[in-house]
């Protein structure tokens, strides 16, 4: 395949991969900065298909562009596949526009301060991954992981973040975003965004979220304590239903440790505020503790299963 039909391709597989797949994704993109600009350009002319149209556009209306394959959240792509994909690709509209795309990864347990030219920002938590335009500060995206953006607002161009294929634009805003495989978590400190899955618009201001699961085609409007948006970077886990190995996959984030959740421990769902105190010798015990589970070590790693006659 060309570049622009690899970059295609890695963009239609997106909301299905597993986390080999995310691994070989971001070493394709480190490979070559060619790489990256294909990609950003397939993921903003899908943005493009998907975005609502304040009025019809006559000349696009004489040749159809896209298609939904399966009538809900479905992906979206140019009429004619992949040929006709590369073919906006080297149209004028985007030429115009092209990305120098700079990547910001944390490892587990590391988090970074990040401000960007136009006055905005970014707190990254570990074991995340944010791309960033040079050539264009208002405008990023989430692959994984979890951010706090505090964004400067400007009326005539909107911040835009992307994170699969859910776009959040800024209406003067503090808020969250965590992105976990097929979830997309975001919270609203201050302001207000304005939030746009596939089909669907709906805003978002001071003390309320949205919980995305792209792969079941749901999404479910929730209140929450503006205090405790971000709270992450105060050591506080904000659970809503999360299930025990997604909590375990963020400590390993936050702490830089492996932990491992054995059986049907995994699955049970937890509600509720707990805080970390940044210390894994003491919080992972804790945690355990609190769910009614058992803990040991080994060769560094942390195991949780559940205590007999709990389930």
């Amino acid at each position: 395949m060309t570049r622009e039909e690899q970059a295609i391709d890695w963009h239609i597989r997106q909301r299905d991969m597993s986390a080999a797949e995310w691994d070989a994704f971001a070493t394709w993109l480190e490979d070559s900065p060619e790489n990256a600009r294909a990609y950003d350009l397939v993921a903003m002319a899908d943005a493009r298909l998907t975005a609502p149209a304040a009025e019809p556009d006559m000349a696009a209306l004489e040749a159809p562009l896209a298609a939904n394959d399966n009538g809900g959240w479905g992906r979206w792509w140019l009429a004619g596949g992949v040929a006709a994909a590369v073919a906006l690709l080297t149209g004028p509209v985007l030429l115009n526009r092209r990305p120098d795309i700079r990547i910001e990864q944390t490892r587990a347990g590391e988090t970074r301060a990040i401000a960007l030219n136009d006055g905005t920002r970014v707190e990254l938590a570990g074991g995340s991954r944010l791309r960033l335009d040079r050539n264009d500060p208002r405008v990023a995206t989430l692959d994984t992981g979890q951010a706090l953006f505090r964004v400067r607002h400007d009326a005539s161009a909107p911040f835009e973040l992307h994170s699969g294929k859910v776009v959040i634009r800024d209406l003067g805003t503090v808020f969250n975003v965590r992105r976990e495989g097929a979830r997309l978590d975001v919270t609203v400190a201050e302001g207000a965004v304005a939030l746009t899955p596939p089909g669907q618009e709906m805003q978002l201001t001071a003390g309320q979220g949205a919980r995305i699961d792209e792969a079941r085609h749901m999404l479910r409007r929730v209140q929450v304590d503006p205090a405790m948006v971000g709270g992450w970077r105060h050591g506080i886990l904000d659970l809503d239903g999360d299930t025990v190995d997604t909590i375990a996959a963020r400590l390993q984030s936050a702490y830089g440790m492996r932990v491992v959740v054995e059986g049907p421990l995994a699955k049970r769902s937890v509600t509720g505020l707990v805080r970390m105190t940044g210390d894994a010798g003491q919080d992972v015990p804790r945690f355990a503790k609190l769910i009614g589970a058992e803990w040991r070590q080994s060769g560094g790693d942390w195991i949780l299963r559940a205590s007999d006659g709990v389930h």
